[in-house]
C-alpha cells in the first residue's frame, strides 16, 4: 500500500511541475512573438493559452468532488485523469466553443502588427 503512495505522490509533483512548465511554455511563445510573425504562429499561441485555461478550469471543478466520489472512479482514473483533463481542453479548444482564442487574436494582432 504505501508503494502506491509513494507513486501518487510522485506522480503529483511530476504533474505540478509539468504545469509550470506548460505556463512557461506558453509565456515564452508570446514573448517571441514579433511583428514579422504571421498570424498562424499567434493564434497557435492564443489556442494554446485557450487549452491551458480550460484544463485549469476542468481541474477546478473536478476538485470540488468530495474524496468518496474520487475512490469510486477508480485506480486509473486517479493516475491519468489529468491526461484525460488535457485531452478535454484540447477538443474544447480545437472546437471553437469558447471563443477565447479569437478573442485573444484580435485584440493581441493589433498590439503586434499582425495582418490577416
Amino acid at each position: 500500500m504505501s508503494s502506491i503512495l509513494d507513486t501518487s505522490s510522485l506522480y503529483s509533483t511530476y504533474m505540478q511541475n509539468a504545469s509550470t512548465a506548460n505556463a512557461k511554455s506558453l509565456e515564452s511563445s508570446l514573448g517571441n512573438i514579433s511583428s514579422s510573425s504571421e498570424s498562424d504562429e499567434l493564434m497557435s499561441v492564443c489556442k494554446n493559452f485557450e487549452a491551458y485555461f480550460v484544463q485549469k478550469i476542468i481541474e477546478q471543478a473536478k476538485s470540488s468532488i468530495t474524496e468518496e466520489d474520487e475512490e469510486d472512479q477508480g485506480e486509473y482514473m486517479q493516475y491519468f485523469g489529468d491526461i484525460l483533463n488535457e485531452q478535454y481542453a484540447n477538443m474544447i479548444t480545437e472546437s471553437g466553443s469558447t471563443g477565447l482564442a479569437q478573442q485573444l487574436y484580435d485584440s493581441m494582432k493589433s498590439t503586434y502588427n499582425i495582418t490577416d
